[in-house]
């Protein structure tokens, strides 16, 4: 992704200043009638042009600040560079390039800007923290073509330590480090296309964040990591859902039958890790440590729409290692005393793939295959007064194959021509979509 230059030396006369300002004044806004509260006023310092007016309603801070070197580089549509920054009275200020005023939508834009951001370093500096990114993440790109957010935590042992975020037209990132660990997740939005309907989305995201719980569960992760993760990947992944046929859709080569066959989200990457813990003072090679990461890629290939080829393949990692009691009533106090050492020590390396392949020949169907695989591997090692008395390695592995040529062809052949059938096909489409999703348990494939 692209990330904005902070600007440099710029003139006093063209700093920008949107401050939070408590009282009852009125103020113009772009949304809908609020309850009245503390307002994002854009104004021009020193300038000769009339201040901007007030937009958009900025939320009483929930907790103290903790951040330092927080601010938002931020590109215009029109080419412009400005740097809104946080300051120590929680006010902003913005840097602007260039002695040009403003325009109108270019003001309501970094004040709606500067309300979202607010909003995002209030919710990683509360206890316990959470993630709050959706509106940095709606991103205006016919007004801001880029943003690119960083920020520091003054306090080495906050939860949330730094976060970097960026968006624009064609992408979307995030990368939080803290004391718990680390979360990353980048989105690709260049191809518009591939993507399906609200319901699809829905479906999909619900698949993937059920297989996240699921390796949380297995791994055992921090839950307060999995939850920041969890809300990083859902709202960095929520692009507007196509129930109608937009324009990327309508004249793209794939039909509702191929967004069927796919997940319907955007290509990314998404992954988290826990900060692993030496938890064993007897054995400090043994250490509590969860690593997770999915990501989904697409291809779209072919000379015409009528000779196209689709694959899209998800995949999953998970390694995770872990102590737990011999019993469910035993008591885990592992110390450097050997007569503390009675445990289980549990290494996990899992992986797991989906994929859907199309082929068109002439306009028709010529290939449509999904294949899924998840593998587990569990390393298990007993020990008794600081002795390994047993050591066990589990592998599982499943794989699933399924030909869906024959119900597509049947399908193309008979087109719907009455709304029972047109119902009816909608619901086979839906049935496939939802069988085709990334899936972690070997047992679940059967």
């Amino acid at each position: 992704m692209n990330r904005v230059p902070t600007p440099v030396s710029l003139p006093a006369s063209r700093t920008l200043l949107a401050t939070a300002t408590a009282g009852a004044a009125a103020a113009t806004s772009t949304v809908s009638p609020a309850a009245p509260g503390p307002s994002a006023v854009v104004t021009l310092s020193g300038a000769t042009s009339a201040p901007a007016p007030a937009v958009y309603s900025i939320p009483p801070v929930k907790s103290v600040p903790v951040w330092q070197d927080a601010s938002v580089a931020i590109k215009t549509a029109s080419g412009r560079a400005l740097t809104l920054t946080l300051q120590d009275d929680s006010s902003f200020k913005v840097n602007a390039e260039g002695d040009a005023p403003l325009s109108d939508a270019e003001n309501a834009a970094i004040a709606k800007l500067s309300v979202a951001f607010k909003g995002a370093l209030d919710g990683m500096a509360s206890a316990p923290p959470h993630l709050d990114l959706g509106s940095l993440a709606q991103l205006d790109t016919t007004v801001l073509s880029s943003i690119h957010v960083s920020a520091h935590a003054a306090g080495s042992d906050q939860p949330i330590q730094t976060i970097d975020f960026s968006a624009d037209a064609t992408s979307r990132a995030v990368k939080i480090d803290g004391s718990a660990g680390q979360i990353g997740v980048s989105v690709d939005l260049s191809s518009p296309a591939i993507t399906g309907s609200k319901a699809q989305q829905a479906t999909a995201m619900a698949n993937y964040l059920k297989q996240v719980d699921q390796a949380a569960a297995r791994g055992h992760a921090d839950p307060a990591l999995v939850a920041l993760f969890k809300d990083a990947f859902t709202q960095i992944n929520a692009p507007a859902g196509v129930d109608a046929a937009a324009t990327t859709r309508s004249t793209s080569w794939l039909t509702d039958t191929d967004h069927a066959l796919m997940s319907g989200l955007a290509d990314f990457s998404a992954s988290f890790t826990q900060t692993a813990r030496a938890a064993n003072p007897y054995r400090a090679d043994e250490h509590d440590a969860f690593s997770f990461q999915v990501l989904q890629s697409t291809q779209v290939s072919g000379r015409s729409a009528s000779e196209r080829d689709i694959s899209q393949t998800s995949s999953s990692q998970l390694r995770a290692s872990f102590h737990s009691a011999l019993s469910a009533d035993a008591r885990l106090n592992l110390t450097e005393d050997p007569k503390s050492q009675n445990y289980y020590y549990t290494q996990i390396d899992d992986s797991a793939q989906s994929n859907v392949s199309i082929g068109y020949r002439k306009g028709l169907f010529v290939q449509a295959l999904s294949s899924r695989t998840a593998s587990q591997s569990t390393e298990q090692s007993k020990y008794i007064m600081g002795k390994k008395v047993e050591d066990l390695t589990v592998p599982l592995k499943k794989s699933q194959q399924s030909d869906l040529l024959p119900v597509l062809t049947q399908m193309e052949r008979h087109p719907p021509r009455t709304k029972t059938e047109r119902d009816e096909r909608a619901r086979t489409l839906a049935g496939i979509h939802d069988s085709l999703g990334l899936q972690t348990d070997p047992v679940a494939l059967g």
